[in-house]
């Protein structure tokens, strides 16, 4: 019931100096109960990791602050927000570790969340855009979640179905990151290839090292395959007009991708500025709005640049979780996140390894995680969710330690395999030999 109460409220967000979830105010007084209670699980080797670097960035922070004179509400909420950041992975942790039938009611609870508040209390974004901005989160984590019952039970058909039908949605809606996201997270888990046809090999053996590198060039195939469908649907006439403009537009100003991400080459040339110290929490400096708006108006996106200052309410536009730290708080900011990367990459690589139950959602949330590391702004609504992610990384890395260890380094033989410990309580189910 705590599980899913939290979850549920972290969609919702009170005023206190800035954006504080609601399920944040309610594990500040658990906080000290969480610690005595199951303190341990919150201070796994792992997770001890995380939070010595989550030290650094907010010394970092702290530190390039009062380098910068930053002024006082401006330092309260940046260096605030990497305590509660803190606060939500001991929390969690020591909610969550290692029982996967809190996972999952965890999960559902922010997917609902997500639609009550757009129901109740829609933000602007969601008005205007209610998919994309509203009810796309909760609907893509339900029908992932629910597509993890079937594939429990080896029905990989009704898994495709499912996948293929929230891919379609998205489609349609023109939400791209989501769609690649699923097509990637789909081609990781879900066989679609069998190892074998007879006597025939297809593909290396599960496990193989061969067998991850084959999943590796199936992930980037489901990026181009995105990009594809991206532009047929644009072709075809069944977006709308403004979707359809706003697509041909980021395609010509450099690609789907970076094309509708200028801050990403503002945030380069802030972080050549300063590299060591960042520029402060929130910092306003003119030059590099007046940079992106140059973007911009060279690619014909925008003329007017009070608009393009209003949309970043002056700040210097980053757009990345990576970025926006090292742009804020210097090169420790940096370090936190490259770590929490790499942490996610070998957490992909033992979800596609090992396949456990809830295999599809796990992949999901992670890949979803590496994008918005790399193309989202950190906020207070994302907080608790990646929490959850990086809780749900450790416990797989935690249960099956051996699993990206080669076993002849010098040559490409199998990764040395152990059982996949479920201690939520789930029957695993031995995998097909397919991939």
């Amino acid at each position: 019931m705590l599980a899913f109460m939290i979850a549920v409220a972290t969609s919702f967000s009170v005023k206190l100096v800035g954006d504080l979830p609601v399920a944040e105010a309610l594990l500040i007084p658990l906080f000290p109960i969480f610690i005595v209670v199951a303190g341990r699980r919150a201070l796994r080797p792992r997770l001890k990791v995380v939070l010595l670097l989550m030290g650094l960035w907010l010394f970092g922070q702290a530190l390039t602050d009062i380098y910068r004179g930053t002024a006082t509400i401006d330092w309260m909420r940046g260096n605030a927000s990497i305590l509660f950041f803190a606060m939500d992975v001991v929390c969690i942790a020591a909610l969550l570790e290692r029982n996967d039938r809190r996972k999952i009611i965890f999960i559902a609870g922010l997917a609902i969340g997500t639609y009550l508040v757009t129901r109740f209390h829609p933000s602007s974004a969601a008005i205007e855009e209610p998919w994309k901005f509203g009810y796309a989160y909760g609907s893509i984590v339900l029908v992932v979640l629910i597509s993890c019952h079937f594939y429990r039970r080896r029905r990989y058909m009704m898994v495709r179905l499912l996948f293929g039908f929230i891919v379609f949605v998205n489609l349609i809606e023109n939400y791209r990151s989501p769609m690649l996201n699923l097509l990637v997270a789909f081609v990781l888990v879900v066989p679609i290839i069998p190892e074998r046809v007879g006597q025939q090999r297809l593909l290396p053996r599960t496990g193989s090292a061969m067998h991850v590198v084959v999943l590796v060039g199936m992930a980037l195939g489901a990026g181009l395959a995105a990009s594809s469908l991206v532009k047929v649907v644009t072709s075809s006439g069944l977006l709308s007009e403004e979707a359809r403009q706003k697509n041909l537009d980021q395609a010509n100003a450099g690609g789907l991708l970076l094309g509708g991400r200028p801050e990403i080459k503002v945030s380069i040339r802030a972080v050549g500025d300063s590299p060591i110290l960042g520029h402060g929490s929130w910092p306003k400096e003119h030059k590099y709005v007046m940079m992106m708006w140059e973007i911009q108006a060279a690619q014909g996106m925008r003329s007017d640049v009070r608009v393009a200052e209003a949309d970043i309410g002056g700040n210097i536009p980053s757009h990345s979780h990576l970025m926006g730290a090292w742009v804020w708080a210097g090169v420790l900011g940096a370090v936190f996140w490259f770590y929490i990367i790499w942490l996610v990459i070998k957490g992909l690589m033992s979800v596609s390894i090992l396949r456990p139950p809830l295999a599809p959602i796990y992949a999901y949330l992670m890949v979803e995680f590496f994008w918005i590391v790399l193309f989202s702004p950190f906020g207070s609504s994302e907080r608790i969710g990646e929490a959850l992610v990086i809780v749900i990384i450790t416990d797989l890395l935690d249960s099956a330690p051996q699993v990206i260890k080669l076993r002849h380094p010098s040559r490409l033989g199998g990764w040395k395999r152990q059982p996949f410990q479920n201690r939520g309580g789930m029957r695993i189910p031995q995998p097909k030999q397919a991939s």
